[in-house]
């Protein structure tokens, strides 16, 4: 039997039968919010984060599946992260994202590929798409495996994306696009076509009967259903939207999918979400998302990119006790009480030891990293969530700080909470009680 046929025969029999057993419950560490929301964002496998939400309940709930997997191009990805040196000097340092290299062998990655299409399709609504983004290196492949999952007659649309961006070759054309493999689960599948301007051949105007008419700077042309050729740029290098982590992918592509595919309201995933490209643009139109990685350093990019814009939701992952505890200390530098028993607290970082793995850092790199945590610490200090009544459990952010200076005023409710988040996505805690405001 066959990797597709042993897979779908557990599903089939009633049974979630996937390499392994589930093994891992997914907890809520952190609570970015002021109200109570859905969304969340997951770090951990994402096979293992699917099924614990089978199991949870969510089989048929998501409206729409986004995924930008690993696209088998046997090479490994690096994060670009900015940092300023002791004497101001900027430096950009390359960070491991993710490696996409599945031992070189296609069956590992189609095995990888598949197992996690079949638990999307137990996850996706009956009036659902999954758009799954990829490129020539293994679009085709996919597409095989896409049709013995959700069946060839469930194909919607090929969608290629094309863009100005990348490589050029002088032994073949320059790959200029990506390709977007659109499923259904059922044909009652919810879609709302786009419309786009169709120029005028001439720029000039038809006057045919019936035929409504536009004209703008360039010419005349009408609103017709849009093509399955997108042509949208990518996040140029010097975009406000960058934020230097491999394959990101700009929120114009993810706006247009979600529009189309979902209501205000329905609920998006993205499995594979990097830098939460469709976390934030799924915010923004007024839906509900759930997000996951196992990468450290795309779930802390999400988080920020979210946390910057405002946006409510949980975040999750297996060990609740995975912050650094020992390393980071925050001291009471002066208070002054406000009403309603709040205090307005002035503190100062006293100490920080990073914790950065090396090895996922670049060879050119790794000198100047290790000589910045032993000379000027704080330079690794991303930013700091702040949970100004914390109860010792659940991590409720209330606050971001991105300017950590030497002194950092917040609103204490109760119990302080502070993690510090470095630039490589790790995490450390330090609490100040509320007896010390006094």
């Amino acid at each position: 039997m066959g990797v597709i046929e042993e897979l779908q025969a557990g599903i089939d029999n009633g049974q979630i039968k996937w390499n392994r057993e589930l093994k891992n419950e997914f907890s809520c560490k952190e609570f970015h919010s002021k109200e109570e929301t859905v969304n969340s964002i997951t770090l951990g496998d994402n096979l293992e984060y699917m099924k614990w939400l089978l199991k949870k309940g969510y089989g048929g709930k998501i409206n729409l599946i986004y995924i930008d997997p690993p696209f088998f191009t046997k090479a490994k990805y690096d994060a670009t992260i900015k940092l300023t040196d002791d004497e101001g000097k900027n430096k950009s340092v390359k960070h491991l994202a993710y490696d996409d290299v599945y031992d070189g062998e296609l069956s590992v990655y189609a095995e990888n590929i598949t197992a996690r299409l079949l638990a999307m399709k137990e996850l996706l609504s009956d009036e659902g798409l999954i758009w799954v983004h990829l490129d020539w290196h293994s679009s085709h492949y996919v597409k095989v495996l896409m049709d013995e999952v959700f069946g060839s007659k469930r194909f919607e649309n090929e969608v290629i994306w094309t863009y100005k961006s990348g490589g050029t070759g002088k032994r073949h054309f320059s790959r200029k696009h990506d390709t977007l493999l659109v499923y259904s689960k059922t044909k009652d599948y919810y879609f709302k076509v786009p419309k786009e301007k169709s120029y005028n051949r001439g720029l000039k105007p038809y006057r045919f009967k019936g035929v409504k008419e536009y004209r703008d700077e360039m010419g005349w042309y009408t609103m017709v259903n849009m093509k399955d050729v997108w042509h949208l740029n990518m996040v140029g290098r010097t975009s406000a939207e960058r934020n230097g982590y491999a394959t990101q992918k700009p929120e114009s592509l993810l706006k247009r999918i979600i529009e189309c595919s979902t209501k205000p309201g329905d609920l998006c995933a993205d499995f594979f979400c990097g830098s939460g490209s469709l976390l934030a643009a799924a915010d923004s139109l007024e839906r509900k998302f759930i997000g996951c990685d196992r990468e450290k350093l795309a779930i802390a990019t999400a988080k920020k990119r979210l946390d910057n814009l405002g946006t409510d939701y949980y975040y999750y992952l297996t060990n609740c006790n995975s912050y650094i505890m020992d390393d980071f200390k925050v001291i009471v530098k002066n208070t002054m009480k406000l009403e309603s028993d709040a205090v307005l607290v002035t503190l100062r970082i006293k100490r920080f030891n990073p914790n950065i793995n090396l090895n996922d850092v670049v060879k050119g790199d790794r000198e100047f990293i290790k000589n910045l945590s032993e000379e000027s610490p704080i330079e690794l200090l991303d930013y700091l969530l702040i949970d100004d009544n914390y109860n010792g459990k659940e991590f409720v952010a209330t606050e971001i700080v991105d300017d950590i200076s030497n002194e950092i005023k917040v609103i204490a409710k109760g119990n302080l909470g502070i993690i510090g988040v470095d630039s490589f996505g790790n995490e450390y805690i330090d609490v100040i009680y509320k007896e010390g405001f006094k």
